[in-house]
């Protein structure tokens, strides 16, 4: 059964269920991962899973996929997920990554090459009604500056899909949600001494060396343009203020 529209309780305060960022965790620590696509996702739920298990998951890139790795609460949860969050009464932590960075990430993961097959029908509807040249011979520069003004035309941030979705909306950073501990990715001290806590400082540095879920080998370098750079301050102003500022 679905939760409805109606504010619910985690940890004592009041959210409205529909408007719940993705929260991941399990049931042996108080920890809880706020799912923040194209900022080290993959890694922040195989560190979850460790935290957990104290090992690591089977098929670490495939960790997105499991059904039983962790409980979920979102949107769309049942009752359950709120009791089982509400008892753990976990930390709460994500990461975030610099919003130029992450676009071109996710432009050249998701829409350039054909590395994620979920993203067929996206590369099939920017490039057949949004004139988006994502052909072999296509200028990869033009190619992601056109494809970041679509994202900028679009009238609800929150319907972009979450790998082009501003961070502060995957987050619930509008209000809807407060989470405990942000970290930035390019502070890399400060991810290996969080993760450290939890799982040890050789498991951390074991973990931060690992490259789940890279982007397909490209020259992201060559994609940037100072008309990308300004387009992309004003698209993610409020992350840049936010997490960056």
């Amino acid at each position: 059964m679905a939760l409805d529209c109606a504010d619910i309780r985690l940890n004592g305060v009041d959210y409205a269920a529909h408007e719940l960022p993705v929260i991941v965790f399990g049931l042996k620590q108080r920890l809880a991962y706020v799912h923040n696509a194209k900022a080290a996702c993959t890694s922040a739920l195989n560190f979850l899973f460790q935290t957990n298990h104290g090992y690591m998951y089977l098929d670490p890139p495939a960790i997105h996929a499991s059904k039983f790795a962790f409980i979920q609460l979102g949107p769309d949860s049942g009752p359950e997920p709120v009791k089982a969050f509400n008892d753990l009464a976990p930390e709460t932590f994500s990461f975030v990554r610099d919003p130029l960075q992450r676009l071109i990430s996710a432009f050249i993961s998701k829409i350039l090459t054909r590395h994620d097959p979920n993203y067929r029908e996206l590369r099939d509807r920017v490039t057949s009604l949004h004139g988006i040249d994502l052909s072999a011979q296509a200028d990869p520069a033009r190619s992601c500056l056109a494809f970041a003004k679509l994202v900028a035309v679009q009238e609800d941030p929150k319907q972009i899909d979450r790998h082009f979705r501003p961070q502060y909306l995957n987050l619930g950073f509008d209000g809807r949600f407060r989470v405990n501990t942000i970290l930035r990715l390019e502070e890399r001290d400060a991810v290996r001494d969080f993760t450290a806590k939890w799982i040890g400082a050789d498991k951390a540095q074991w973990l931060l060396a690992q490259k789940f879920g890279a982007t397909p080998d490209y020259a992201k370098d060559d994609l940037v343009s100072d008309e990308l750079v300004d387009l992309v301050r004003k698209v993610y102003a409020r992350d840049y203020e936010l997490f960056y500022g």
